[in-house]
């Protein structure tokens, strides 16, 4: 009986060590294997820290060698490079906030002597001087050909327009009528018409610096007043010059290839 009974003991044994042996082996392996996906992933992020301020270095170098072509921080601001034919254009804001003042006073000045200086106003912000024609003070209704007397008073800007190098812009304006002639499909085109009518007549016959100069066209888009009576409709249709704070100055020849 105690054999037998000792070796139902030594069973029970066995059955007890191999339950006892066999759980901590397979939390061994689970265990080799979360350890190893972690280093794993520890490795991973060691090597992307290594890179990183390499990388960050040729981010930098290449963003230093764009910033040096298209565009500069002056000590006056921020300007920013373009291309016109070839050559780069350095735009850069008004150096002093006294010049658009100054600048005002000098058009009012001289549009004193226009012969239409009672029908010409002058308006100014921190970015323009914006100088008011009424469009038959220029133009013959639905043309784009200036009438007599119109480039007497495009003259008397000159003395003004002629000293500075600020970019000017010339935008003509419509009211809200259909034109009635086959010329100009619609008031987009006569605006723009008479608009580069005005530049023209800068650069062909005042020999003014066709670089400084743009047209633009709005037709009846931009109303200064609803177009609501004859009246309203004449205050709509303009011609403006705008001087604008910015400079234009030609800095060197470009070779892009």
């Amino acid at each position: 009986m105690s054999c037998i009974f000792l070796r139902s003991l030594a069973k029970v044994a066995k059955r007890k060590k191999a339950e006892e042996i066999s759980a901590p082996l397979w939390f061994v392996s689970y265990a080799d294997l979360v350890t190893n996906m972690l280093c794993f992933f520890v490795m991973l992020f060691a090597f992307s820290s290594l890179d990183s301020p390499k990388k960050r270095q040729e981010s930098e170098s290449r963003d230093e060698k764009f910033h040096a072509v298209f565009s500069i921080n002056s000590a006056q601001g921020s300007s920013q490079w373009l291309t016109h034919g070839g050559k780069g254009i350095l735009l850069t804001p008004s150096s002093r906030k006294s010049e658009i003042p100054h600048l005002v006073k000098k058009v009012r000045n001289q549009l004193r002597k226009s012969p239409a200086t009672d029908r010409m106003l002058v308006m100014a912000s921190d970015q323009m001087v914006k100088i008011e024609i009424p469009a038959n003070v220029l133009f013959e209704s639905g043309r784009a050909e200036m009438r007599r007397g119109a480039e007497e008073v495009l003259t008397s800007l000159v003395p003004v327009l002629g000293t500075i190098d600020n970019y000017i812009r010339i935008d003509g304006h419509t009211d809200d009528q259909p034109t009635r002639t086959g010329t100009f499909p619609s008031n987009w085109e006569l605006s723009t018409a008479r608009a580069c009518s005005v530049v023209r007549f800068f650069v062909d016959k005042m020999q003014q610096d066709p670089e400084r100069f743009s047209a633009q066209g709005y037709g009846e888009f931009r109303p200064k007043v609803a177009n609501t009576s004859n009246e309203n409709r004449e205050i709509n249709r303009r011609v403006e010059i705008i001087v604008l704070s910015t400079k234009k100055k030609v800095v060197r020849d470009f070779n892009w290839d």
